[in-house]
């Protein structure tokens, strides 16, 4: 389904080159930094403070709590403030909290250091820097958030390497304090240069100082507003359930089916790279389909994947082909998180929407994995893959009773009608 109708924005605009970029390093240093510092600095830390691997991982599991249940204040405030405040504010909070965790002695530390990170992930990663776009872009902030999300996807690939030879050479506390000074010295002063509306965007891209057109989303009544809401406040929830899961049990899944070591390690590897050729295909072809077409067909290929392992159970090509098939749909999903809210809602209140969906997710999110184990261990991995095909299952029909229904309520939905740009 093309565009036709949906708002043409200018999102060639000569100020968005250099935000998307900033915007870029700092997801990097976000995501690398806080997000993705546990899979490297977990088990040391659990050496070094004398506890289980699983208790400094829960730890973890509390940030993104806390950041599931600040996610709406927080977004309430990017929508009063601006994303240039509440992200450079966000950033110190983000150092006050790694700065807690090089300090730790033991759990309690743990604890206070990722309170404050969770206060801060919403702001600093995605949420943000999905808003900030909007308010720079308006009605294009569809093309800006795909291209914000291919340098993001890029945080694993660079701080995963930078974490191990920095664990290995000064230990994990000197670790914890760099990836602080990381973000008071890059992403502090990027997000107070480039994070801002137009107006600020504009001197320092030497763009015009006109303000952006709104996306006026799809125009819909209380009731349509609501059931959409909550439709697709439901398939992001079950996607962060599966997504969560996957993230710290793929191996082990992959290790389940009866695959050996080196295909499963060649297996996972192909994520990323199925992450980025998704972005890149879904950025050449967003001028013919819209955000509301693109996420059914994204959010189908995780159940697509699980019926793959599940029917072939020992094979590695199949392996590979559900991890490719995951791999897709995660990179898909993240530009789907940005831009199919904006599609259907508009920019108004973005940040705040933002929060609202998100909010949930992040709950699930953070108990997933703890309860995806208890049930493995009760049951096989088997048993587990079923539950995350059901899940996934269960969020494909929610987003397409979305684009069922998004159909019924008229031709104010121009995102939705078919013809050629």
């Amino acid at each position: 389904m093309a565009d036709a109708g949906a708002p043409q924005a200018d999102d060639r605009h000569p100020a968005l080159g250099p935000v998307i970029a900033a915007l870029g390093a700092t997801q990097i240093v976000g995501w690398g930094t806080t997000h993705y510092m546990p899979a490297v600095l977990a088990a040391p830390t659990a050496d070094g403070l004398g506890l289980s691997q699983t208790t400094v991982l829960g730890a973890f599991s509390w940030g993104l709590l806390v950041a599931g249940l600040t996610a709406r204040p927080a977004g309430r405030l990017i929508d009063r403030l601006g994303a240039r405040k509440v992200m450079s504010a966000a950033s110190a909070i983000a150092a006050a909290g790694l700065l807690a965790l090089a300090a730790a002695r033991g759990l309690v530390g743990l604890l206070a250091g990722w309170t404050l990170l969770g206060l801060a992930l919403r702001s600093i990663l995605y949420d943000g820097a999905f808003a900030a776009l909007t308010a720079l872009a308006g009605a294009g902030a569809r093309r800006a958030i795909s291209l914000l999300t291919l340098l993001g996807g890029l945080a694993s690939t660079v701080f995963w390497p930078i974490g191990h030879f920095l664990d290995a050479q000064f230990g994990w506390r000197a670790t914890l304090v760099a990836y602080a000074v990381l973000n008071l010295t890059v992403c502090l002063p990027l997000h107070w240069r480039f994070a801002g509306g137009r107006h600020d965007a504009a001197g320092a891209g030497g763009g015009a100082p006109n303000p952006p057109r709104p996306h006026p989303g799809m125009g819909l009544s209380d009731p349509q507003r609501r059931l959409a809401l909550w439709l697709i406040g439901s398939t992001f929830t079950l996607h962060a359930f599966v997504a969560s899961t996957m993230a710290a049990h793929l191996p082990g899944l992959l290790d389940g089916l009866g695959l050996g070591t080196a295909v499963v390690v060649s297996a996972a590897a192909l994520m990323g790279v199925a992450q980025v050729a998704a972005r890149l295909v879904e950025m050449l072809l967003q001028s013919r389909f819209s955000a509301l077409a693109t996420a059914p067909p994204s959010v189908a290929l995780v159940p697509a994947g699980f019926v793959v392992a599940l029917a072939w159970p020992g094979s590695g090509a199949a392996a590979a082909l559900f991890v490719i098939l995951y791999g897709c749909a995660n990179g898909l999903m993240t530009i789907v998180r940005g831009s199919l809210p904006l599609a259907v809602f508009g920019s108004r209140g973005y940040g705040e929407l933002l929060g609202t969906v998100a909010g949930p997710a992040f709950a699930v999110a953070a108990a997933a994995p703890v309860a995806f184990s208890a049930l493995v261990e009760a049951f096989g991995p088997r048993a587990g893959l079923w539950l995350l095909a059901v899940l996934s299952a269960g969020a494909l029909a929610a987003i397409a009773a979305l684009a069922l229904v998004a159909r019924r309520w008229g031709p104010q939905d121009a995102t939705i009608r078919t013809s050629r740009p």
